[in-house]
C-alpha cells in the first residue's frame, strides 16, 4: 500500500477522508523491484514496480484495489540523486517506507473514526505512478519526477517536480545560484508578464482575471533549463485551480539577461 504526499493541505484532507473506507490489508511488499537498462533514463538503470494490490479481502469480489506503477532510478552511489528523489533512502527502502507511512496514517483513522459501510470497488479503486526521466545538457542534468494518481474523490491529481544538476560541482542548481542578489522582484515582474502571455491576457492585466488565484506570483523553485530558455512550472491548485491543469511557461534567456550572475550565465552556455 502507498501513501500519497501531497503538496497542499487542502487535497491532504479530501484523500484523507477517503482513507476511512479501505481496509489496510495487502500490500506490494513482496513484489520485487525489476532493474534494467532504460534509454529514457541513461546512464542511470531503471527500477520498475508494476503488482496490483487488494485492499480490502474481506469484501472478496467487491474488494477495491491499487494498482501501483513505478519507474524509477537507481542510483547506485549517487548520494545526491538518492536524497533528492528518495530522502536519502535505497529505492526498496523508499517503497517501503512509502507503504509503511500510508498503514501509519490509515490505522490512526480507523482508530478516530471506527468501522465504516461498504462501498463498491468500482468507487474506491485507487491508481498510483511514479516515473523519473533525465535528459542530460553537457554539464547540467535535468531530472522530471511525475506521480499521478487517483485515491478516491472527483478526479485523480499529478504531481511533477524538476531537479536540475551541476554534474561537475555535483549539487543541486537553486534560482539563487542563477541570478544576481536583489533582481527577485525583477524575475517576478517578468514571471508575471510570461504567465499573462500564457493565458492570453492584456498587458499588465490583473492575473486573477484569468485563471489564477491571485495577482501576486513567485518564482517557482520547480524550474528547468533548456538551451532556449528557463522553464517554470506549477503542478494544479498552486496558482490556479484544477480546471487550468498544469501552468508552465519559458522564459528565453535574452529577457532575462541582465538579470544573470556570472554564473548563470556560464552554466547556461553549458546547454547543449
Amino acid at each position: 500500500m502507498v501513501i500519497v504526499f501531497l503538496k497542499k493541505p487542502a487535497l491532504w484532507f479530501f484523500s484523507v477522508l477517503s482513507l476511512i473506507f479501505i481496509s489496510c490489508a495487502g500490500s506490494p511488499k513482496s513484489a520485487a523491484l525489476q532493474r534494467g537498462p532504460n534509454p529514457q533514463t541513461a546512464p542511470y538503470e531503471a527500477i520498475t514496480l508494476n503488482t496490483v494490490t487488494v485492499l480490502s479481502p474481506a469484501q472478496g469480489k467487491k474488494s477495491p484495489q491499487m494498482e501501483l506503477s513505478l519507474v524509477l532510478l537507481e542510483p547506485g552511489g549517487d548520494d545526491l540523486l538518492r536524497g533528492l528523489l528518495y530522502d536519502g533512502l535505497s529505492p526498496e527502502v523508499y517503497v517501503d517506507h512509502l507503504i509503511r507511512d500510508y498503514e501509519d496514517v490509515y490505522l490512526d483513522m480507523r482508530t478516530q473514526m471506527g468501522e465504516s459501510a461498504d462501498l463498491p470497488s468500482a468507487v474506491l479503486n485507487w491508481t498510483y505512478e511514479e516515473t523519473h526521466k533525465v535528459s542530460d545538457h553537457s554539464r547540467l542534468q535535468v531530472i522530471s519526477r511525475q506521480k499521478e494518481y487517483y485515491t478516491g474523490g472527483a478526479h485523480g491529481m499529478r504531481e511533477k517536480d524538476y531537479f536540475v544538476i551541476d554534474l561537475v560541482d555535483k549539487k543541486q542548481i537553486r534560482l539563487q545560484d542563477l541570478f544576481l542578489d536583489g533582481t527577485r522582484a525583477a524575475l517576478k515582474t517578468r514571471v508575471e508578464d510570461a504567465l499573462r502571455a500564457y493565458s492570453a491576457l492584456e498587458p499588465g492585466a490583473p492575473l486573477s482575471t484569468g485563471n489564477y488565484f491571485k495577482d501576486s506570483v513567485e518564482p517557482s523553485e520547480n524550474f528547468f533549463l533548456t538551451p532556449g530558455g528557463i522553464n517554470f512550472y506549477w503542478d494544479p491548485y498552486e496558482i490556479a485551480p484544477y480546471s487550468a491543469g498544469a501552468v508552465k511557461i519559458s522564459i528565453p534567456y535574452g529577457d532575462i539577461q541582465d538579470l544573470l550572475n556570472s554564473r548563470g550565465k556560464f552554466l547556461i552556455s553549458q546547454l547543449k
